[in-house]
């Protein structure tokens, strides 16, 4: 009952940025449940994780961040970022996200992004702020972790080190399989 309290403050809050113009709302930015379906079966994940992974990371996009990300991260994290700008082409203050350094829709960190990015939509770069670029890098980085640790848990333990996290992500991605199961007997 109180994440989906939290849940309900925030989407207030995003439509509140919405309606003042300092947050921009753009259709062919948003996931559909078709790009997660794809990317799953294009990279052998469920799209459930990859679902719940953008539930927990940024509420399917709607909260991606405010802190500069060059302000997060120091060392080989800002490397990485300063070559991901340099590829896309962005400067530095475009990246922002978490006060970790995680950027994107899937909350992905530069090192990660940088290593194991891909070009999710299709125009020639890799993104770590274009939607599908995330979620592609997202796939592959699950689809190659779990191939060499063997479960999505361990996975999703490379990916978030917290097992309330992984918790969090497996049980969300089981609700909403059994959800859509249901819905495709009715």
């Amino acid at each position: 009952m109180q994440r989906t309290w939290y849940a309900l403050c925030a989407l207030v809050i995003v439509l509140a940025y919405i309606a003042w113009g300092t947050l921009e709302a753009s259709a062919e930015d948003e996931l559909t449940e078709a790009d997660f379906q794809q990317m799953g079966s294009k990279y052998g994940v469920s799209p459930y994780v990859l679902l719940a992974i953008s539930e927990v990371e940024s509420q399917h996009g709607t909260l991606l961040g405010e802190k500069k990300v060059y302000e997060a991260v120091t060392g080989r994290q800002m490397r990485y970022l300063e070559k991901i700008a340099r590829h896309t082409g962005r400067d530095l203050a475009d990246f922002r996200g978490s006060s970790a350094g995680a950027m994107g829709q899937m909350q992905i960190m530069p090192s990660t992004f940088y290593t194991y990015g891909q070009d999710g939509n299709g125009d020639g770069l890799k993104d770590p702020l274009n939607p599908q670029d995330s979620l592609a890098t997202a796939a592959y980085f699950l689809a190659r972790t779990i191939a060499v640790k063997g479960s999505v848990r361990t996975a999703l333990r490379s990916y978030n080190n917290s097992s309330v996290y992984c918790d969090e992500v497996l049980t969300l991605s089981k609700k909403m399989e059994m959800k859509s199961t249901f819905a495709a007997k009715q």
